[in-house]
């Protein structure tokens, strides 16, 4: 399913900027940007990502089964007559008025191969002659986009094939299952783009006994060296959480034979979901739903199980085996708990590190007190945001280096 732009678009471009597939146009300096009534998404291309909707400020984007036909047809329309564009095609496509560093080929270390590792890579390429070393504790690309994204919404990791396209790139040195410790001598500059991967812990009794996001997502998408921490008990499962990775969670866990089927799951992971017999999943929000952090797409994806139900201003106080305690003084029966409240990042070694924020302090990614030290991604910005919203975020820093090199 792809997304389409309707006739309210502002036109104001911020989903041209977070757009990871280059599909959103006329963009700024194109013929006919400002000219029209709308842009456009080009359905040959588009990845299902959601990243122009989460930051449309109009509310003009949207999957193209809750637009209306006439949006969808006139999307459709504007590339009757036109080639798909690659916005990574690093030999023939250049955006406007790059700025290139002089003096030759410089070096670059680029650590963790995530989308926001791999979007200030591609930055690199097109902006600058550096020959870039990228390194990642893994064996592959991808990151977040190949180890998070839900299994259900295969279209999102396509990005995976462009990633793969970056890294093999003849200016790029790619390093898989290295350990960045050490390397940085011998660089003119280093961007870390490490992401977030550790959960965020709710503090109360028992919760060691429940299993977190982190845990939970790695072990159905394969990450090496993940495994369930807990069995799987039904009918009733408890998720703490009111974003899309709890949404994620629930759908997962409600979905039966057929539906598993359908997805890009190891055998194992297959069965043991199959047999796990949860029918019912309750999604617990500490807060009210006007600050619930999912998509309206994600949530009216949620509408066609049966067996979800939301709860709002409740705070969990205990996790046993009776079930989730709550400050109200009731206890929701469950046989397991999810926790789904975000993510935080971890220090990296030789840079300062705002542990409130789980963030690296930075100004535009450039790391403070650190010359020649950037970041990228979510260890720069805070664990928000999906895979789109790394490229105008990788921009910035590649940006913030070349005013500052």
């Amino acid at each position: 399913m792809s997304y389409a732009i309707s006739g309210e678009c502002c036109s104001d471009a911020s989903c041209v900027a977070v757009c990871p597939m280059n599909c959103i146009h006329p963009s700024p300096g194109e013929p006919r940007f400002g000219a029209g009534a709308s842009l456009f998404i080009d359905p040959r291309t588009c990845i299902d990502c959601g990243a122009c909707a989460d930051i449309c400020p109009v509310d003009a984007a949207k999957p193209v089964d809750q637009s209306a036909p006439e949006d969808v047809e006139r999307n459709a329309a504007y590339y009757a007559d036109r080639e798909p564009l690659d916005g990574t095609d690093l030999d023939a496509w250049q955006a406007p008025a790059y700025q290139t560093w002089g003096g030759g080929p410089r070096r670059v270390l680029v650590v963790g191969a995530g989308p926001a590792g791999m979007y200030a890579t591609r930055e690199l390429l097109l902006r600058t002659t550096a020959e870039v070393t990228l390194v990642d504790r893994l064996a592959e690309v991808g990151g977040l986009a190949r180890f998070g994204v839900a299994p259900d919404h295969p279209r999102t990791r396509q990005i995976i094939s462009t990633f793969e396209r970056i890294a093999e790139h003849p200016r790029v040195r790619w390093r898989p299952g290295t350990d960045a410790a050490g390397l940085a001598s011998g660089y003119d500059a280093v961007i870390h783009a490490v992401g977030a991967y550790q959960s965020r812990r709710l503090g109360i009794p028992g919760e060691e006994a429940a299993c977190a996001a982190e845990d939970f997502v790695a072990w159905y998408n394969d990450r090496p060296g993940a495994v369930l921490p807990v069995e799987l008990t039904g009918p009733r499962a408890v998720v703490v959480g009111n974003g899309n990775v709890a949404l994620d969670l629930a759908r997962v866990l409600l979905s039966d034979e057929t539906r598993l089927a359908q997805m890009e799951l190891r055998d194992d992971v297959r069965r043991t979901l199959a047999a796990s017999g949860i029918r019912e999943v309750v999604l617990l929000g500490r807060r009210g739903p006007e600050e619930a952090a999912y998509t309206a797409s994600a949530l009216d994806e949620l509408s066609a199980f049966p067996g979800a139900q939301l709860r709002f201003n409740a705070r969990p106080t205990r996790w046993s085996e009776a079930g989730l305690e709550l400050d109200t003084g009731e206890t929701i029966a469950a046989g397991n708990l999810f926790t789904a409240i975000g993510f935080e990042g971890k220090p990296v070694a030789g840079l300062p590190f705002d542990a409130e924020r789980g963030v690296v302090p930075n100004v535009r990614g450039a790391v403070v007190d650190r010359p020649g030290q950037y970041v990228a991604g979510w260890i720069k910005r805070g664990a928000r945001g999906g895979i789109g919203i790394n490229k105008a975020c990788a921009q910035e820093t590649v940006l913030t280096m070349l005013a500052t090199s």
